[in-house]
């Protein structure tokens, strides 16, 4: 996933427009139009700002397989309307959506439990190699 299309699914994750998270960085939105269409280049200052405005990380921004990364492409191909071809080329009942719906909220469920549990897990190894 490139970096402004990660950039477009974070900000739509936390229900930004190009409007609000230009003003919340101090740019303009034709700017951050051109970061996510992947025809500029964040600095170093402007992606801390983009991190702090969208709740995440720098890695979560550049890095394409950060810890969020997985979380981050799911979110974007549900929202990129290529799932809704699919669904609708299957045919899929409202029961058979539902299903889908759990799938992934299970999956989600198993990556927060994942990243919640590696910090502890790291501290477990620390402990015993003393």
């Amino acid at each position: 996933m490139s970096l402004g299309l990660r950039l477009r699914t974070l900000r739509k994750n936390a229900s930004l427009t190009q409007q609000k998270l230009a003003d919340n960085v101090g740019v303009s939105r034709i700017y951050i139009q051109a970061l996510e269409s992947n025809r500029r280049v964040p600095s170093i200052k402007l992606l801390y700002r983009l991190a702090e405005a969208l709740s995440a990380t720098v890695n979560d921004i550049v890095d394409e397989y950060s810890s969020k990364g997985g979380r981050l492409q799911l979110e974007e191909l549900l929202t990129s309307g290529e799932v809704d071809v699919w669904f609708r080329k299957k045919k899929l009942s409202d029961a058979d959506l539902r299903k889908v719906e759990r799938v992934i909220d299970a999956v989600l469920t198993e990556w927060d439990e994942e990243e919640n549990a590696a910090p502890r897990r790291g501290r477990k190894a620390k402990d015993s190699a003393s």
